[in-house]
């Protein structure tokens, strides 16, 4: 029988196992390097990079180019050096190139590039898509201000505490408003959201300016069952009559004005915590005050870190898809910002109408006005019969409006204001079927 005989084992020297070492390292590091571009290059959407890069550390600068061309000439664009990158229509025709490089001590690692298959197109707008069929929808304005304006802090939590969001919703299906835009508060420095980061830069206790109770989750849940969509209604800006407020975020008490970069910081971190917070719940914001002179240019500079950019991401940070305007005032409709989604629309009469769904390209027609005497208020200021005349030609060319209505602190909703949305309504539905 043949004996078996040892295995020698294999001996390797040392610089040998350092270099084999070496290659097993290089390749782990590699393999890590993980550099992905997710969404689709279509105009008015956003797309964002996601990367695992455990050899570039934590500080590294992420820039965005724009070319004509994957090997053409590559346009930085200022400002945005955030993950996410909302593709203006001005990109159209344009490749995305997105770009990570480190700095600190790993400064000298090799940048990482990644870019788009395909140029940008336009497609008009697809987060607006929802709201052209929407057509028609209702606000209020629930605020301290109008519930409870001699009040404190007691007082505001009684009447969010008090809403019967029930009612609420079920006064709008009536009415048939396919969306509610829902004031989260103005400018008297309170909310009927919960919010840590506003509570923290004001330094006040929970409940003190931001209520106790989530009413928008509430409001959600009833309108929802109901198949309406809910939006949000929020100045641009931090309150402008709340002196503690306003001195915590070191902005202008008792006037509109542009912000510091400080201010702009404190009042994206609030807009992001209520966009997380709500999530795909909510389809839309619109920003008050956003006025020209001085504010929404200064909002523009893309020369700031805080600009008109992050600001929308701030907003769309829970819903990429929810759709954004910035309010100009009382004007002709028009957009205020290539970021828009939409048209601000704020208007005191029923004359404009548009000449097609779109203001500009991917801009959805949209006007806002109010039923009453004036904001929130009831009364009736125009005939119905004015009103379904109007709204005719408004869905004759797939424009969407907006009616600001009143409604009691319980959340009844005045009935001659049902009444006549409901009205409007119907013209809506008769446009819709003619086509």
């Amino acid at each position: 029988m043949k004996k078996l005989s040892l295995i020698r084992p294999l001996s390797f020297s040392m610089p040998f196992l350092i270099c084999l070492c070496m290659m097993l390292n290089s390749y782990k590091s590699e393999k890590n390097k993980k550099l992905v571009l997710n969404g689709v290059p279509v105009a008015k959407t956003i797309m964002y990079v996601s990367y695992d890069l455990p050899d570039f550390g934590s500080n590294n600068k992420i820039t965005w180019a724009i070319s004509e061309s994957r090997k053409g000439v590559w346009e930085v664009l200022p400002g945005i050096n955030t993950k996410e990158i909302v593709l203006l229509p001005a990109y159209t025709g344009k490749y995305i190139k997105c770009e990570i490089a480190p700095f600190g001590k790993n400064k000298n690692s090799k940048p990482l590039i990644i870019t788009t298959d395909s140029p940008v197109v336009s497609k008009g707008n697809p987060n607006t898509d929802w709201f052209k069929d929407a057509g028609i929808g209702v606000m209020l304005h629930f605020l301290k201000d109008v519930y409870a304006k001699d009040g404190g802090s007691k007082e505001y939590n009684a009447v969010v505490d008090g809403f019967n969001v029930e009612l609420f919703a079920e006064n709008c299906k009536e009415a048939g408003a396919n969306y509610v835009m829902f004031a989260l508060g103005q400018n008297d420095g309170y909310y009927c959201s919960p919010n840590k980061s506003y509570d923290s830069i004001v330094g006040v206790a929970p409940g003190e300016l931001c209520s106790k109770r989530d009413l928008p989750a509430d409001l959600y849940d009833a309108l929802n069952k109901r198949g309406i969509r809910m939006m949000f209604y929020l100045p641009g800006n931090p309150p402008i009559r709340n002196e503690l407020v306003d001195k915590k975020f070191q902005y202008t008490y008792g006037k509109d004005s542009p912000t510091s970069q400080f201010t702009q910081a404190c009042w994206e971190a609030v807009i992001r915590e209520w966009s997380l917070r709500y999530g795909k719940k909510l389809s839309g914001w619109w920003f008050d005050g956003m006025y020209r002179g001085g504010i929404i240019e200064t909002r523009s500079d893309m020369r700031l870190a805080h600009n008109i950019s992050t600001h929308i991401l701030a907003a769309k940070a829970g819903n990429f898809n929810s759709i954004v305007t910035f309010n100009y005032g009382v004007k002709q409709i028009q957009s205020n910002s290539p970021y828009d989604d939409y048209s601000a629309g704020e208007e005191g009469k029923i004359v404009q109408v548009p000449q097609s769904r779109w203001v500009i390209d991917g801009v959805q027609w949209f006007i806002f006005t109010y039923l009453g005497s004036s904001w929130s208020k009831d009364g009736i200021r125009f005939k119905t019969s004015e009103l379904e005349q109007w709204a005719d030609k408004i869905f004759e060319k797939e424009g969407v409006i907006c009616f600001d209505i009143n409604a009691t602190k319980s959340g009844a909703v005045n009935p001659d204001h049902i009444g006549q949305v409901k009205a409007v309504r119907e013209r809506f539905e008769k446009a819709r079927n003619k086509k």
